[in-house]
């Protein structure tokens, strides 16, 4: 989650963008849960309670749907003593906490490709105090580690995975060290898990795959006294870097992707002018229209807005969630944000913000054969405990 992440830049200059980051915080009737079955529930944005297991924190960063009654959701909790993998499953009724291997780290993206190939990445620490890689899947009975690896001596994690196919899979992040950050690009041919690029610099964050030879990788990358934004396209044979830019003077990053055809994939983010904790953030919005990457409107509802993740339902049924603050103070409050493109205008949704703090939504996810949209991620309360968030649209 970027609100929690810890960004390293090499230089005064990201260092100094690193703490300003920080800053930030880190169908029909049927298919809906119980409580929500009354006249009028269709159409409006409304949390459903989920399980938090952390004495310290809970959240939630990445959500996929295989069905209306089979959707998972990752992140992480807390007791005092450590972060470790949060796995949680909604069965059509309530969510619930399904057990995972216990480990010292935390998953951050999910893929589902049926209700017994599901996976999930993030990172753990190992003995040595190092980040590494972390890969779970789900065989439809239980959660176990699958090995994956890493670039020697840095730390590494991933942040998302996205799936072509049950043997062309795609997990993205970054390798970090003494010479700042790497792209982490890692991939699943049915057998095993290989690195296949790590050598250019920046981070990546979020990653879509359409098919074997077309797959899409979004994140940011330090350039002069900056952030740009960074989309890498896979092409079958090589990673490579694809022209485009955010209108920030400072930042620009994009912290996740959706694609809905090969001419028509988003992005979204954020971008900023200013370089203080207290300064103003714009979302930011990408398409591909087959050609080339451009920014697209959208709008701004409070005095500072950043876009996490993005969900496709359709061409002209996209999602983007995250969240925004009313005045400029790093500490907040923050509130859910939720925008709707209808095919020709993003628009500014009504989205419920239960934290008393704060109220993060950090990704979302289309829920197969139906409208349906689900989004997740966490509140902050009174006594800076974090609880998770899911929040579902039909």
């Amino acid at each position: 989650m970027k609100r929690l992440s810890i960004i390293v830049f090499p230089c005064a200059i990201f260092l100094t963008l690193a703490a300003l980051f920080l800053t930030r915080w880190a169908g029909a009737s049927a298919m809906l849960p119980q409580r929500m079955r009354n006249a009028g529930a269709c159409g409006v944005w409304r949390t459903v309670a989920s399980p938090n297991v952390g004495t310290s924190y809970n959240t939630l960063s990445g959500v996929a749907a295989i069905s209306a009654y089979n959707v998972w959701t990752v992140g992480a909790y807390g007791n005092g003593n450590g972060s470790f993998p949060l796995v949680e499953h909604w069965n059509g009724k309530m969510w619930k906490v399904v057990t995972s291997p216990i480990i010292s780290g935390g998953l951050s993206g999910i893929t589902a490709l049926s209700a017994n190939n599901i996976w999930a990445v993030g990172s753990y620490t190992n003995a040595s105090n190092n980040g590494q890689t972390l890969i779970e899947h789900w065989n439809g009975t239980s959660w176990s580690i699958v090995t994956s690896p890493n670039v020697a001596i840095f730390a590494d994690g991933l942040a998302a995975i996205s799936a072509a196919s049950a043997s062309d899979i795609w997990a993205v992040g970054s390798v970090s060290g003494n010479i700042g950050y790497q792209l982490l690009f890692e991939h699943w041919n049915g057998a095993s898990w290989s690195i296949k690029s790590s050598q250019s610099v920046g981070s990546l964050t979020g990653v879509a795959a359409i098919a074997s030879n077309d797959v899409w990788a979004v994140g940011a990358a330090a350039s002069t006294n900056n952030l740009q934004t960074l989309v890498e396209h896979w092409n079958g044979t090589t990673w490579s870097a694809v022209h485009s830019s955010g209108p920030g003077t400072v930042y620009n990053t994009l912290n996740g992707v959706a694609a809905i055809a090969a001419n028509n994939v988003w992005a979204a983010g954020d971008d900023t002018n200013g370089v203080t904790p207290y300064a103003d953030y714009a979302p930011l919005i990408e398409r591909w229209n087959g050609t080339t990457w451009s920014v697209v409107s959208i709008p701004l509802t409070g005095t500072s807005d950043l876009v996490n993740g993005i969900a496709a339902v359709s061409a002209n049924n996209i999602w983007a969630v995250g969240d925004y603050r009313t005045g400029l103070d790093p500490n907040g409050p923050y509130f859910t944000l939720i925008e709707h493109w209808n095919g020709s205008k993003w628009s500014i949704v009504t989205s419920p913000s239960p934290g008393s703090t704060a109220s993060d939504l950090t990704a979302a996810t289309h829920v197969p054969a139906t409208s349906n949209i689900w989004s997740v991620g966490f509140t902050i309360g009174d006594s800076n405990s974090y609880q998770t968030l899911t929040a579902f649209y039909c």
